[in-house]
C-alpha cells in the first residue's frame, strides 16, 4: 500500500480510519486514555450506547463503509503492520471529502471518550484491553487528514499493547470496512492475547481493569 506524505500533500482534505473528522490532523501522544474507536459502537461505562452519541457518526459510517479504500487502490483498507517497530499504519482514501470528515471525526470522538475515562463497548474485552493500554500510555495514536485521504498511525511501547492494537486493526479492516459490521464481540481474541507470553508482565493489572469495568452486552 502506498504511503502518503501528509506534510507534502496540500491538496487533500480529510478522511479517517475508524474516526471521522474535519480539517487538519489531530494526534494523541499518550495522555491518559484515548484510543481509536474502530467499530466504535456499543456500550460505554458512563454514557451507554455510543452510536447515539453526537459526534460518533456510526450510523453514517455503517451505511457508507464501502466508500473507503486503500490509498491508490480500490481494495478494502488494511493496516500496514511493523512488528519490529510495534507500529500500525493506515492510509485510507474516502469517496468524498464528507466521507473523510465523518470517519476522522469518529476516530477523534472515540479518542476523546477514552480520555474522559469512558469505556466504549465495555462488553468487549478487546476494547477494554485497548482502553487499558491507552490509559497507561502503552501506545499512541495520531491522525492526519487532508482532502479525501487520512493517515492513521498507532505506536506501541510493548508487545502486549502491539498485539491488542494489531487485533483491533484486523477487526476494523475485516469487519467494519469490509461489511459495515460493528457488532462482533472480540472477547475471545482478547483472552488469547492476554494468555500469551507477550502479556506476562501486565496480565494481572489488565485482568483487574477488565473485572472492574466489563458490562453485560
Amino acid at each position: 500500500m502506498k504511503r502518503l506524505n501528509i506534510k507534502a500533500a496540500t491538496v487533500l482534505l480529510s478522511v479517517g480510519l475508524l474516526v471521522a473528522g474535519c480539517g487538519g490532523g489531530s494526534s494523541d501522544t499518550g495522555s491518559a486514555n484515548g484510543s481509536q474507536g474502530g467499530n466504535g459502537s456499543g456500550q460505554s461505562e458512563n454514557s451507554g450506547n455510543m452510536e447515539s452519541q453526537n459526534g460518533s457518526n456510526i450510523p453514517y459510517l455503517r451505511q457508507n463503509h464501502a466508500n473507503y479504500s486503500e490509498y491508490g487502490s480500490t481494495v478494502t483498507p488494511a493496516p500496514v503492520k511493523d512488528a519490529a517497530s510495534l507500529s500500525i499504519n493506515w492510509t485510507i482514501a474516502a469517496k468524498t471529502e464528507y466521507d473523510a470528515t465523518q470517519l476522522a471525526d469518529h476516530i477523534r470522538f472515540m479518542v476523546n471518550k477514552l480520555e474522559e475515562g469512558e469505556n466504549p463497548r465495555a462488553w468487549d474485552k478487546l476494547f477494554l484491553m485497548e482502553a487499558y493500554m491507552k490509559v497507561n500510555h502503552y501506545y499512541t495514536t495520531s491522525v492526519e487528514n487532508t482532502g479525501t485521504t487520512v493517515v492513521v498511525s498507532k505506536n506501541a511501547t510493548n508487545a502486549c499493547a502491539y498485539a491488542v492494537i494489531s487485533a483491533h486493526s484486523d477487526a476494523v479492516s475485516g469487519d467494519f470496512f469490509a461489511r459495515g459490521d460493528i457488532m462482533q464481540d472480540y472477547t475471545t481474541t482478547a483472552e488469547n492475547i492476554l494468555a500469551s507470553s507477550a502479556c506476562n508482565g501486565l496480565r494481572s493489572d489488565i485482568e483487574t481493569y477488565i473485572s472492574q469495568r466489563q458490562k453485560q452486552r
